[in-house]
């Protein structure tokens, strides 16, 4: 039996597809808060919405499943895998092979030292374990992200962009991976 609240989750997922795919028009901006100069969204990522978007998409929009490349940025596409769990309990709903999030990376030194984030953005801290390198975290609810490097390390100077993530939204990840009923 499926609790009501994951049967409510369904018809807005199910409506959110069908008007990807039946719009004449682009949709709208899902990162309406991108950074003035890093604004990739509207250029190189749309339609694309991650936790929506099949891999047919990400290849008719990327050009590949591993993704493009620009003269001065990398984007790469990340899936969701199988058997992914919260809290030890499955998500809410199975989206195996769907796009997870986009990361964009640039592939010369961008500083952002001098960028002083909107009040709706929240920061916090992480750690990028495949270069053992600290970050001050930036996201919204949109599910933009900015890793800024933390400290000097053998990556780049303190205040460098290491990667901007376009995720799902804090809505649609929580309707997803919501594991209650």
């Amino acid at each position: 039996m499926i609790g009501r609240n994951r049967a409510a989750r369904l018809p807005t997922l199910f409506l959110l597809a069908m008007a990807a795919a039946i719009s004449p028009t682009a949709p709208p901006n899902p990162y309406p808060h991108e950074l003035s100069h890093f604004e990739f969204y509207a250029e190189y990522l749309s339609p694309l919405r991650p936790y929506i978007s099949e891999l047919d998409s990400v290849t008719r929009v990327l050009g590949s499943d591993h993704g493009r490349e620009s003269p001065d940025w990398r984007i790469q596409p990340l899936f969701v895998g199988k058997q992914n769990t919260v809290n030890g309990r499955p998500w809410a709903m199975d989206i195996t092979g769907r796009l997870a999030t986009i990361a964009v990376r640039p592939k010369k030194r961008v500083s952002m030292s001098q960028v002083k984030f909107p009040a709706l953005f929240t920061h916090a801290s992480g750690t990028v374990s495949e270069t053992n390198v600290s970050c001050d975290v930036y996201s919204n609810e949109s599910g933009l992200t900015y890793w800024i490097l933390a400290e000097d390390s053998d990556v780049g100077k303190k205040g460098d962009l290491m990667t901007i993530e376009y995720g799902p939204s804090k809505r649609l990840k929580q309707e997803i991976e919501d594991s209650s009923d």
